[in-house]
């Protein structure tokens, strides 16, 4: 049985990356909750909490169903008899989780058809805080607020007074519990990345490259020099996780595209695609696809499709996210393909653009959370109290541990300060992952949070989880990220006002547009001014003066 320490840290040189990897401690609550079926009741579970403060004597007495949709949701219950850890908390908090599927492809479109046939789970994962949608679903009373009081619930209410949460109240009120990804800014630095073939770089004798032109021509040689050695003209050269990924790659051109933020130029505020810095950009991805250095099939990829056409060995980069748990899911799609070759021997982690003209590379930073959880206006005060009691629970450390870990007494014992792993092997005499031997962990494990930032955590669990060499290789790269790369200016306090014409803005899809115009035989700069001033019929210019003037009336400047 291994051994190892329950919260054994980083220690890198730099004390800006020291900051990032203060997790457990940074992320746990007061609250002495314990894993589902040891005995523990929960912060949430406390005696007398209600949403109004009043006493209740048991506040499990009733069985509730929950209906949920989340985005991993649909591989969380293929078999309930046989998920300990689901049987466990709903046995914990007198539950059935009822799962109603999306995905990734088709999230947003369910919602929109669900909300308006009144059909909206009670609890479910969206991303359109302080969008139009968002605030006329709070005005025509489709999603309901939290509790005034939030003091039963202390590791909910302490994820609410942060001061991202408190720029996100609605006349005094919440709408929502943002799911935080990282705890710091800093974090997110390995969330655009470009993985690459590096035994094609070897065999074509490519350098890593650090000009635009640099990029292009390996892009082109990995789709046009035969790297496979089959003779056949059958590989891609750079391929995406999801549209998400294409803006990214122009980043060496104009920083702000890689987390698509609002960029202060001449004194003003203005969204990152109003800025002409845009027309280079936007010239540069129409010449990469035009030279055949992206995915010809791009456009009409579903998310995720990338990370099978990159495990099938015909891709040559994919844009995609650098942290241990992307690319686990990419090793995981190799080795569907590959048996006979090691995906950490085959791929490097690179820039996802090239050096920007000052010099810098940029790097990705947002607010700390992405996505957020909402409720159903259909949840009464009694279900809003079992559902806050759930997620104060999903926000403790001791639900942390149990999803690095499993149940304790099972898969793990504790012995001091030190965890002894003793859950089930494979065939190959190694732990069965977490996620394996309960798969309702795809639900549980992104409900209330991502909890990304413990995958940079330097232990044995995580060793397990992602695989050593990938969680090393990935954590080294963060901190050289984070010691060498600038981070893309932002101000935060600007990406979370709200103002009514920003709101607006929602409905504007400048990588839509990008996509088009990369397809099209015109010139890219003039098609995109085109575009930009089609903006001005969605509100743009009037959210750029409802904006500024906020941020002079506010001193968001500072």
């Amino acid at each position: 049985m291994f051994q190892f320490q329950r919260k054994k840290k980083l220690t890198p040189s730099a004390a800006a990356f020291a900051m990032l990897v203060t997790v457990l401690a940074g992320c746990s609550g007061s609250g002495d909750a314990g894993t589902p079926g040891n005995g523990g009741g929960g912060s949430a579970g406390a005696a007398g909490a209600s949403t109004d403060g009043a006493a209740a004597s048991d506040p499990f007495a009733e069985h509730m169903d929950i209906s949920v949709s989340t985005f991993n949701i649909g591989k969380a219950f293929p078999d309930r008899q046989s998920d300990e850890f689901l049987k466990l908390m709903e046995e914990k908090f007198n539950v059935t989780f009822v799962d109603k599927v999306i995905s990734y492809s088709d999230y947003a479109e369910k919602f929109q058809l669900w909300s308006a046939s009144g059909e909206l789970p009670d609890v479910f994962s969206h991303d359109i805080v302080n969008s139009e949608t968002y605030f006329s679903w709070i005005k025509q009373g489709i999603i309901r607020s939290l509790p005034a009081d939030l003091s039963a619930y202390p590791n909910v209410h302490r994820v609410m007074e942060s001061e991202e949460s408190k720029a996100l109240l609605v006349d005094g009120r919440y709408y929502i519990i943002p799911r935080q990804t990282y705890q710091a800014h800093d974090q997110w630095a390995m969330e655009r990345a470009l993985v690459v073939r590096k035994d094609w770089m070897e065999k074509l004798g490519i350098p890593d490259p650090v000009t635009y032109d640099d990029y292009l021509n390996m892009l082109r040689a990995f789709a046009e020099e035969d790297p496979d050695g089959n003779g056949a003209n059958d590989t891609v050269g750079l391929t995406f996780r999801s549209t998400a990924m294409l803006l990214p790659v122009a980043s060496g051109t104009f920083p702000n595209t890689i987390n698509a933020s609002w960029v202060k130029e001449d004194g003003r505020y203005i969204p990152y695609y109003a800025s002409e810095r845009m027309h280079a950009a936007v010239a540069q991805l129409r010449d990469m696809y035009a030279q055949g250095a992206i995915d010809p099939d791009f456009a009409v990829m579903k998310t995720n499709d990338g990370i099978d056409k990159f495990g099938q060995g015909k891709v040559g980069a994919i844009s995609i996210q650098g942290t241990p748990n992307a690319l686990k899911n990419l090793s995981n799609s190799w080795a569907k393909y590959n048996k006979d070759s090691e995906f950490e021997q085959a791929i490097k982690v690179l820039p996802v653009s090239w050096e920007a003209d000052d010099g810098n590379r940029y790097r990705y930073q947002a607010v700390t959370f992405w996505s957020e959880s909402y409720f159903s206006s259909s949840v009464d005060d009694k279900k809003m109290d079992r559902i806050l009691r759930i997620y104060d629970y999903l926000l403790s450390e001791e639900f942390i541990v149990a999803k690095l870990y499993g149940i304790e007494g099972k898969d793990y014992r504790a012995e001091g300060d030190k965890l002894v792993i003793t859950r089930e092997k494979d065939e190959n005499g190694e732990f069965k992952t977490v996620g394996s031997l309960y798969p309702s962990f795809s639900m549980f494990g992104g409900l209330a949070a991502w909890y990304q930032w413990n995958e940079f955590e330097e232990n044995e669990a995580i060793d397990i989880a992602y695989d050593a060499e990938l969680a090393k290789l990935s954590r080294e790269e963060l901190r050289r990220r984070v010691e060498q790369h600038v981070p893309v200016p932002t101000n935060f306090k600007v990406e979370l006002l709200y103002t009514p014409a920003k709101a607006k803005l929602s409905a504007i899809n400048p990588t839509e547009d990008i996509i088009r115009i990369m397809l099209d035989d015109g010139d890219p700069v003039e098609l995109w001014k085109q575009a930009v001033k089609g903006y001005d019929n969605k509100g743009l210019q009037q959210a750029i003066e409802e904006v500024n003037a906020a941020v002079a009336e506010q001193g968001l400047d500072s």
